[in-house]
C-alpha cells in the first residue's frame, strides 16, 4: 500500500495526457542543440537549449549521446510533471 501524501503518488500522468503533451511539443519546439560550457570549479558540463515559439528552455541532467527530438520531449514532459 502506498503512503497518499507521498510526491511520487502525484507526479504520474496518464498515457492519454503523455501523448497529448508529446504531441504538443512537437508541434511547438522549433530547434535545440547542446550547449558544452565550463562550471566555475572547471569541470566540463552540458545542457540542452529548446527553442520553442515563444521562449527558451533549459534542460539539465539529460543524457546527451544520441540526443533526438523524442528524448528531448521526454526530458520537457519529465521535468513539467514534477
Amino acid at each position: 500500500m502506498s503512503c497518499p501524501n507521498c510526491k511520487c503518488n502525484k507526479s504520474k500522468i496518464s498515457n492519454d495526457e503523455y501523448e497529448e503533451l508529446k504531441e504538443y511539443f512537437k508541434d511547438e519546439i522549433q530547434d535545440y542543440k547542446i550547449v558544452d560550457y565550463i562550471k566555475d570549479n572547471g569541470n566540463h558540463s552540458s545542457y540542452v537549449e529548446v527553442e520553442l515559439e515563444d521562449y527558451i528552455v533549459e534542460i539539465e541532467d539529460i543524457d546527451t549521446d544520441n540526443l533526438n527530438l523524442d528524448k528531448v520531449i521526454d526530458a520537457l514532459i519529465r521535468n513539467s510533471v514534477k
